[in-house]
C-alpha cells in the first residue's frame, strides 16, 4: 500500500469511526460520537477528516501532522470527558446504597461498556501521524516546523478544530441551568431517571400535566421486535419503533417501556429506554422532542434487549410511554 492510499485510509478511518459504537449505555444502546449531528466535537473531527484527505491529495503529506495531532488531542480529550463522566455516575450511586433500587442502579452503571469506535478513530489519528512524521524525516524538517502560508493555514485549522470540544462543554457548562448541570452525562442521566426518581416516590413520578400529555399527545407506532443482527453481539433480540408529538410542548426525555410475551400471551420480561433524551454531554442523542416532529432510529440502528428470556415468542411486544420530561418554556 503506497503512501497516498494509507493516507486515505487514515482519513476515512477517521471517519467512519465517528459512525461507529463508542460506548453502551443503560437504556439507551450503544452510542456513536456523531448521534444525530449536534455533536459539535464529531463535527469537528470530520472536518479534520475532510482536510486530511485534501491535504493526501494536494501531496501535502507533511502537513498531515496538524490535523493527525488536532485529531488525537480531540480524541484525548472526549475519551478523559467520558471516563471522568462516568467516574461521577458511579460516585453517585454511593447516594443509593441503601435505597431498594440501589442495586438496580449498580447494574445499569455495571453495563456501561466501552467500546470500539474509539479503536478505529485512535487507527484514523495514528496513521496520518505516521505519515507526516515519515514525511518530515525524508525531508529532514522538524516534526512542528509550520513551513509556507499553506502549512500555516492547515495549522490554524486544525487548532480551531480541537478547540470545538472544549469549547462546546463551556458554553454548555455556562448555559446550564442547576438541574442540568446535575447531569454529568447521558448514562447517569439514563440511572438517575430509571432510578433515582423512582426511588424518591416508590413508583409513578409523572405529574397530571404530564400524564395527561402522554395520553393525549404522544404516540409509539410502526413498532418491530425481531431478531436482530448486530456486529458486536451477533444476532440478538432487539426493538425498533417511532414516536409522534402532536402536542404543543417540546419534551427533552421520553421513556419507553417494551414489555415482551411468551407464545401465550403472557408477559415474560420488559426493557425500559430513553430515545429522547436532553442532558449537558455533547454524546449521544441531545436532541428534543419538539411539537410535530417525528423521533426515529437512524438506519440500520435498533434498541437492544439482550436479557429477554428464551421463551419470548418472536414478534410478540407491545409498548408504552411510561414517563416525559417537558423542556422549560422560553
Amino acid at each position: 500500500m503506497n503512501r497516498q492510499t494509507l493516507g486515505y485510509v487514515g482519513a476515512g478511518l477517521l471517519v467512519a469511526g465517528l459512525f461507529l459504537p463508542v460506548v453502551t449505555l443503560p437504556f439507551a444502546g450503544n452510542v456513536t460520537l456523531m448521534g444525530n449531528g449536534t455533536n459539535f466535537a464529531a463535527l469537528a473531527l470530520l472536518v479534520l477528516g475532510g482536510i486530511s484527505a485534501v491535504l493526501v491529495a494536494k501531496d501535502r503529506q507533511s502537513d498531515l501532522v496538524w490535523a493527525g495531532l488536532a485529531a488525537a488531542a480531540t480524541l484525548i480529550y472526549l475519551f478523559g470527558r467520558l471516563q471522568y463522566n462516568l467516574a461521577e455516575m458511579r460516585s453517585s450511586m454511593k447516594e443509593l446504597a441503601d435505597n431498594p433500587f440501589g442495586g438496580a442502579a449498580q447494574a445499569a452503571v455495571g453495563a456501561v461498556q466501552i467500546q470500539w469506535g474509539w479503536l478505529v478513530l485512535t487507527a484514523g489519528a495514528g496513521i496520518l501521524i505516521y505519515l507526516a512524521m515519515q514525511a518530515r524525516k525524508e525531508a529532514e524538517e522538524p516534526l512542528l516546523k509550520v513551513g509556507d502560508e499553506g502549512g500555516k493555514s492547515f495549522m490554524l485549522a486544525a487548532v480551531a478544530c480541537f478547540l470545538v470540544a472544549p469549547a462546546q462543554d463551556a458554553w454548555g457548562f455556562l448555559q446550564s441551568n442547576p438541574a442540568s448541570a446535575e447531569v454529568a452525562s447521558d448514562a447517569a442521566a439514563a440511572v438517575k431517571s430509571g432510578f433515582g426518581d423512582a426511588a424518591a416516590d416508590s413508583g409513578n413520578s409523572r405529574t397530571a400535566e404530564e400524564a395527561a400529555y402522554i395520553r393525549d399527545h404522544l404516540k409509539v407506532y410502526n413498532l418491530e421486535a425481531r431478531y436482530f443482527d448486530s456486529l458486536l453481539d451477533g444476532r440478538v433480540p432487539g426493538v425498533d419503533f417511532k414516536i409522534k408529538n402532536d402536542g404543543a410542548r417540546t419534551l427533552n426525555e421520553v421513556k419507553v417501556k417494551v414489555v415482551f410475551y411468551d407464545d401465550q400471551d403472557k408477559a415474560i420480561g420488559e426493557q425500559e429506554y430513553y430515545p429522547v433524551l436532553v442532558t449537558s454531554s455533547g454524546i449521544g442523542n441531545n436532541t428534543p422532542l419538539r411539537p410535530n416532529y417525528i423521533w426515529q432510529q437512524e438506519s440500520g440502528q435498533f434498541f437492544t434487549a439482550k436479557s429477554v428470556p428464551s421463551e419470548w415468542k418472536t414478534g410478540k411486544v407491545s409498548a408504552s410511554i411510561t414517563d416525559i420530561e417537558f423542556a422549560p418554556e422560553e
